[in-house]
């Protein structure tokens, strides 16, 4: 028979795979195709290239979900390929659908069966890579039935039954078949077992060792179990109770089928170790009355049966769980990032040097997808508890919650991942926060937080050890490479200075980028062009920006470019300046590391200046415009309160809303925020002083675009004039710039005027900009009142009402008669 060929494919970077290889590699009857590990992309380019001329396996490794698809479409291109999925939660051998164990021996097997039988059976096949060797489990059986029928056999022989309310002993005895070896031999036999395998190869293994169980307290335990494995038991209980109406032991029972009934007890209540980890149902862990039902907690008993997911479905622990996983890892993909993951989540499995590791920080939707890409390269599992559900438990509902959750993390080997980032401080939140700490570390169990202020969890961890990460999990090329597989993922290309420059553009959470991504190609159509796509995706990016800011400020989608503010030329360079220190700033602060001379003052602040109407606002809006960003308007009056400490806790939320949104802060007429501090009078005057100090320490701290304007630049305080990087002067306008600012402002098809009407209304009427479009809109409709285009005379009715508003004589531009508004 001539070697199979096998082709090995990791979804992602695997030991699994690496290991399978490696075995495939060492068999005469089978051959590995070129002689590692590929990746999806290498077995594409593989299969495509027409090398592999005949029959060949492929071995995809990987969660189902990463799997189904090139599966199915290995199996639609290629007829000559069989496909087998492998999936590997833990250990090393193979369990095919739910019921078939074997070992790599035995998957090579059914790999050649699979082959030699396809296609009349299929082309693909399931698989999971489990440690299922059940010596443990099938010693423990035999042992209990052991037990079992002892017990009966000594009982006195009666001389019939009622059926369905007695059963004589002789009838169990007959149930129970004939013992397979003496008792103590069944002990030796079980205590190997648990010796030799390894604590993920067997549940029972991993429970005695993790509990620390004494060999008397895991036969309670066995015994405890027994109803659940057979029904036989059950009537053995019933007999051995005199109740047939008995179907669970009790502590009493199985305590003189252990030895002298005090003596087990005693010894049993001495130890704890059933008590401290829930073993049973009781209340609050205490040993059961001896005549009391001794049943094993059910979501243990599924566990050991087989149920993975059956410590984290426990009524206890599950409603504080989260079950999907945290958004993000798909969009971290390459190989510097899996490392990183990897070394992070092995660090929160084993607990390191601390048995608590803080993941502090504003990244916290990066650690939360750094934790999941670790969960995804290393094929683990995670526990994710949701802290706010926490806070709303009673103290003793929080303690029996910690004991199950280091129970299902231990047993698992999972690591548990406590979120509070965002949780309302409160004595009530801290409080239960404190003792779901205080009842993991009683329990052994190793824990990472997520956290935004690492001071307040060290507080609430007491003497307890930990480990702080708080530097940003992720690189800035780490960031751009986000962004271009989102772009990627919604059907969009980016090159890797525009990733850089969205990135900076929008700081978007990993989170939300991944939301962005999903928006965005859930819009592309049929004929979406590749433009039309990307346009779609940065819509799509300012749109999560957006999303939950506060309502003290008004957003402002820009719509002025560059273009249509007039300004000398000077002043007109600086607004382009503001635009390229925000486009350039990572590679100037970073990259040359002018940043390193920055602790503070490394975002763009500029003050614009001049008299009303000079185009201060529609300046700040076309920057933002020129950035592709949106603009945050400060509103005064729900800014500024009357009660102390408001108004800073107002101003922190709008900075924080800038910063998470990516957007421009501008503030119209700072003046009122930022006039200068004042003789301390009163009580007034001093919190006045506080808040004028707070916005500048926060103005200098702001990393971001803030843009104000003011008409009296002589109101605004010294100190915060220096901690300017722009103040852009803008003047009244000339006569050459009122000519382009009134051309600006009648649209070309609204009005019948000639160049020298233009010129006429530039050296007459000594306007600034902003009153020329009022009188532009207000002669715009005067003209569609009458049913003709804007004239002359419609400008000069206009003109002279504007004039009127601001106290000035009406102005003569010498028209004809005929033309003038009766």
């Amino acid at each position: 028979m001539s070697p199979m060929k096998v082709v090995v494919v990791a979804t992602a970077r695997d030991i699994q795979a690496e290991t399978t290889a490696s075995a495939i590699a060492g068999r005469p009857d089978m051959v590995l195709v070129s002689g590692k590990a590929l990746t999806i992309e290498q077995a594409d380019a593989l299969l495509r290239s027409n090398a592999l001329q005949e029959r060949c396996v492929i071995l995809l490794v990987g969660p189902d979900a990463d799997t189904q698809g090139p599966a199915e479409r290995y199996l639609c291109e290629f007829a000559n390929v069989v496909v087998m999925c492998l999936t590997a939660p833990r250990g090393d051998l193979v369990r095919l659908g739910t019921h078939h164990r074997l070992g790599l021996d035995g998957l090579f097997t059914a790999l050649r069966a699979l082959v030699d039988e396809a296609p009349t059976a299929g082309r693909l096949a399931r698989s999971e890579i489990v440690d299922m060797r059940d010596t443990v489990l099938g010693e423990a059986r035999t042992w209990i039935h052991e037990v079992f029928r002892g017990a009966v056999g000594r009982l006195p022989k009666g001389s019939g039954e009622l059926l369905g309310l007695s059963t004589t002993a002789q009838t169990l005895l007959e149930i129970l078949d004939a013992p397979a070896e003496p008792l103590a031999g069944l002990n030796d036999n079980l205590g190997s077992a648990l010796a030799s395998v390894s604590d993920t190869a067997e549940p029972l293994a991993a429970l005695q060792r993790t509990f620390d169980l004494d060999p008397i307290e895991l036969r309670l335990l066995l015994l405890a179990i027994a109803p659940e494995l057979d029904a036989r038991y059950q009537r053995c209980v019933g007999v051995l109770l005199d109740d047939l109406s008995r179907r669970v032991g009790t502590l009493g029972l199985y305590s003189t089928l252990l030895g002298e009934p005090t003596e087990v007890r005693i010894e049993v209540g001495s130890l704890a170790n059933l008590s401290r980890w829930r073993v049973f149902e009781s209340t609050g862990g205490a040993l059961p009355a001896a005549d009391e039902p001794f049943r094993i907690d059910q979501p243990l008993v599924g566990w050991i049966l087989g149920d993975e997911n059956a410590l984290t479905h426990d009524p206890q622990v599950r409603r504080v769980i989260r079950r999907m996983p945290w958004p993000g890892a798909k969009l971290l993909g390459d190989d510097v990032d899996h490392v990183g993951a990897e070394d992070l989540f092995e660090a929160l499995q084993s607990g390191g040097a601390a048995p608590f590791t803080l993941l502090a920080g504003r990244e916290k939707s990066w650690w939360r997808a750094m934790v999941e890409l670790g969960v995804g390269v290393l094929y683990g599992s995670l526990i994710r508890v949701e802290a706010g559900r926490i806070a709303k438990l009673d103290v003793v509902d929080i303690e029996e919650c910690g004991v199950r959750l280091a129970r299902a993390s231990l047993l698992s080997n999972s690591p548990l991942i406590v979120d509070v980032a965002g949780l309302v401080v409160s004595p009530e939140t801290d409080a239960a926060l404190g003792s779901l700490f205080a009842a993991l570390h009683a329990n052994d169990c190793h824990a990472g937080v997520i956290c935004d202020d690492p001071v307040r969890i060290a507080r609430l961890l007491g003497s307890i050890p930990f480990a702080l990460l708080d530097a940003a999990p992720l690189s800035p090329a780490a960031r751009r490479t986000a962004f271009e597989r989102a772009a990627r993922f919604a059907g969009a290309s980016l090159g890797s200075e525009e990733a850089q420059c969205l990135a900076s553009r929008y700081p978007l959470q990993i989170d939300g980028l991944e939301q962005a991504s999903a928006v965005a190609a859930s819009r592309r159509g049929a004929h979406w062009t590749p433009a039309a796509s990307l346009d779609g995706f940065i819509v799509a990016c300012k749109q999560a920006s957006a999303e939950g800011l506060s309502n003290l400020a008004e957003r402002i989608e820009p719509v002025f470019s560059l273009n249509d503010v007039v300004l000398p030329a000077d002043r007109k360079q600086q607004l382009n300046e503001i635009v390229d220190n925000i486009r350039f700033a990572d590679r100037v602060l970073n990259d040359w590391r002018f940043g390193e001379q920055l602790p503070y003052g490394r975002g763009v602040t500029a003050l614009l200046c001049g008299p009303s109407g000079t185009g201060k606002t529609m300046a700040a809006l076309a920057v933002a415009k020129r950035l592709g960003i949106q603009v945050l308007r400060i509103d005064l009056s729900r800014i500024v309160s009357k009660y102390i400490g408001d108004t800073e806790k107002n101003i922190e939320r709008v900075f924080e809303d800038a910063r998470l949104s990516g957007a421009a802060l501008l503030i119209d007429e700072a003046e009122a925020l930022l006039g200068k501090r004042s003789e301390v009078k009163d009580a007034h005057d001093r919190y006045a002083n506080i808040e004028v100090a707070y916005l500048l320490q926060r103005m200098e701290a702001y990393e971001g675009l803030a843009i104000l304007t003011t008409n009296l630049l002589q109101n605004v305080d010294a100190a915060f004039v220096r901690r300017l990087r722009f103040i852009i002067d803008f003047p009244r306008p000339d006569a050459a710039a009122r000519e382009i600012i009134w051309r600006q402002c009648l649209p070309p098809d609204s009005h019948d005027l000639d160049p020298a009407a233009f010129r006429l209304l530039a050296r007459k009427v000594d306007l600034t900009g902003g009153n020329i479009r009022q009188i532009t809109l207000r002669a715009a409709f005067v003209a569609a009142a009458t049913n003709s285009k804007i004239e002359l005379r419609h400008i000069v009715y206009a003109t002279n009402a504007e004039l009127a508003k601001v106290g000035q004589q009406p102005v003569n531009l010498d028209e004809p008669a005929s033309r003038r508004v009766a």
